[in-house]
């Protein structure tokens, strides 16, 4: 080979080197680019999975005071219907009595209802302080 060639041959390999060595430079630039981009999506997604764990605590915490609420709405709810229970047995009396009087107005001899037993008769003292005898 001639030193000619030789130079030509030196002088190709040295431009399919530089080709190369722009390929590679591009290529660190795409990946350094894909990377940048990555880090900024990476990032833009803590942020987002932080906001959706500090929403979650928030749920948790309105959930719990709601369980709370909705408790203490079913005890009040349960005290209402006790109240309407002892409400309705008084009224189912009230009518009981009002029924009991008006199919038998004259008996007297019902001594089970409220204000239809007979008066107390009047009571005798077995003894007497001053030595007085009873007649």
């Amino acid at each position: 080979m001639s030193n000619q060639e030789l130079i030509n041959a030196g002088m190709q390999t040295m431009d399919e080197t530089d080709q190369a060595i722009e390929r590679s430079k591009k290529v660190v630039h795409e990946t350094i680019e894909v990377g940048t981009n990555t880090a900024t999506a990476i990032k833009s997604q803590t942020e987002q999975m932080s906001r959706i764990v500090n929403e979650l605590d928030s749920i948790q915490f309105s959930i719990k005071k709601a369980s709370k609420l909705v408790k203490e709405i079913g005890r009040k709810v349960a005290t209402d219907k006790c109240i309407m229970i002892f409400l309705f047995l008084i009224v189912c009396g009230v009518v009981a009595v009002i029924v009991v009087k008006i199919v038998n107005p004259h008996n007297k001899d019902i001594r089970d209802i409220p204000g239809l037993a007979p008066p107390a008769q009047t009571r005798r003292l077995l003894y007497v302080r001053t030595g007085e005898h009873f007649d």
